[in-house]
């Protein structure tokens, strides 16, 4: 993928979404999923995982990926923002289901997946712990990833309570349910994240993700040590073929 840089990109208008360069990061693949749903084109623009981008800083006042920004709207950074800005923007399908009860219930699991707390934030916990384990404290908190998530060696028992705790949901959701969708019978932004997040309990094969090496020993971490039913895997494969794109480009 070709991307913008800041400077670059401060002087175009429509629609600048920054993104971690080089790497599947899970928001910013529902993010660019996002908006070609919608038919909403979009300008990448690069940000670098793990440093401080201080020209992305001074730019969005963020300095993580994804960030959607409009025009001169305000930048957009958390993922229900982003969902709606997408359906403003954009055509199609929504990805918001009709009924409130639906909404409601899909709002409740994408924040499960993704906000804080969530599987991906305890599941990054444990990748940053195995950081500090390999190389020491002192040099992993060069990262500033350990700042943004908080990182305690004490943090690790209840991450993996917590892991297991939504991967044992979803499963038993999916089994339930008996639908193609976690939501009702639609495909919906639910889908979408947790397509892109199941990369962190299972990851795709090289040939549909080719992720860094570093990237996929962090992301085979949870396999390793939670017991992921195969139906996770199975229910985020079907979503690839009939929805979105592979394989990854990033």
């Amino acid at each position: 993928m070709e991307y913008l840089s800041v400077e670059e990109a401060k002087d175009k208008d429509g629609l600048r979404l920054v993104l971690t360069a080089g790497v599947p990061g899970p928001f910013g693949e529902a993010a660019k999923a996002l908006f070609r749903h919608h038919n909403v084109e979009f300008l990448p623009v690069r940000q670098v995982g793990g440093r401080d981008n201080p020209e992305l800083l001074e730019w969005t006042r963020h300095r993580n990926a994804p960030i959607a920004l409009y025009n001169d709207e305000a930048p957009r950074v958390r993922w229900l923002e982003i969902i709606e800005l997408a359906e403003r923007l954009g055509t199609g399908p929504s990805l918001f289901p009709e009924n409130i009860d639906d909404r409601i219930t899909m709002v409740g699991m994408i924040n499960e997946l993704a906000g804080e707390n969530s599987f991906l934030w305890n599941a990054r916990i444990l990748m940053l712990h195995e950081t500090v384990l390999a190389v020491g404290e002192e040099k992993a908190r060069r990262n500033p990833m350990l700042q943004d998530y908080q990182y305690d060696p004490a943090q690790v028992d209840f991450a993996k309570g917590r892991i297991a705790e939504i991967l044992d949901y979803f499963t038993r959701h999916i089994k339930a349910q008996g639908s193609e969708y976690l939501v009702a019978d639609q495909f919906t932004a639910a889908d979408i994240y947790f397509a892109y997040i199941s990369n962190a309990f299972g990851p795709q094969p090289h040939e549909l993700n080719p992720m860094p090496e570093g990237l996929r020993k962090s992301y085979e971490l949870v396999p390793s040590i939670f017991d992921v039913d195969p139906v996770l895997i199975e229910f985020r494969d079907h979503l690839f073929e009939k929805h979105l794109e592979l394989p990854l480009t990033f």
